[in-house]
């Protein structure tokens, strides 16, 4: 079963949200086997804070401190990799809560500090993507070099490449009514999404989803490639069940 866990059989389909509200950000997500994280930002003076809200930044809590630094140690460490004797991307949703293209231009200005974490489609070990108040006009001209963009429905299409846009995110209410009582009766509706995106060679995650188990094993047989959690841990449990469950375990 460890090695289950570090190999990521299933956990790599969780996506750790608001990671940055663990007693440890990353390092929650990353001892529970995870392959995408997710942190909000704000820019303020001339750094990126990571938060939900304003009234909760903390100077100390910056996007360098919490996550540049450790990742770009991680990869040192461990052969260029996040996971020693893993060769798997580790995704980074960087939601940008206002001031995108500002924000955005900050974001490039500290991954130059850490070359380690610079995209490299050879060995892609790190791959970054904007959320939120999305620069799109500065990440087009950038060509991804920096970071992928983080699509919503229908953005596939305007012509951006499964590189350039790797991901679609939704808000799970925009689309369902179920949350979490009762049997959900749109499971014809959810693997169609998923297939359509999928068939881009995209991956596709929904927000705002129950965080309940419930929901997880929908999403799951459903073929969601990244399910949102706020309990990675619980979640990775969840996880290597259902791998016992496909393996026959």
């Amino acid at each position: 079963l460890a090695y289950l866990l570090l190999s990521g059989v299933g956990v790599e389909r969780g996506h750790s949200h608001n990671d940055y509200l663990r007693a440890k950000p990353l390092h929650d997500a990353l001892a529970a086997g995870f392959l995408s994280v997710e942190a909000d930002v704000f820019l303020v003076e001339n750094r990126l804070l990571v938060a939900h809200e304003r009234r909760t930044l903390k100077p100390e809590r910056t996007l360098e401190n919490l996550y540049l630094a450790p990742l770009a140690k991680r990869l040192r460490e461990n052969g260029g990799w996040v996971y020693p004797g893993e060769q798997k991307s580790l995704w980074v949703l960087i939601d940008i809560k206002a001031e995108g293209a500002a924000a955005y231009r900050q974001f490039k200005k500290e991954l130059t500090a850490f070359p380690e974490l610079a995209w490299n489609p050879a060995k892609p070990a790190i791959r970054f993507v904007i959320s939120g108040d999305r620069p799109i006009d500065s990440l087009v001209s950038d060509e991804g070099r920096f970071a992928g963009l983080d699509g919503r429905w229908g953005d596939w299409e305007k012509g951006y490449s499964k590189e350039f846009m790797p991901w679609i995110s939704e808000s799970w209410r925009t689309h369902f009514l179920w949350f979490g009582r009762g049997d959900f009766t749109e499971g014809q509706k959810l693997e169609e999404m998923v297939k359509l995106v999928q068939s881009q060679g995209r991956k596709i995650r929904f927000w705002g989803s129950p965080d309940t188990q419930a929901s997880w094993r929908i999403q799951w047989l459903a073929g969601v490639d990244w399910v949102n959690t706020d309990q990675p841990d619980a979640f990775r449990r969840f996880a290597s069940g259902q791998a016992e469950d496909t393996t026959g375990g």
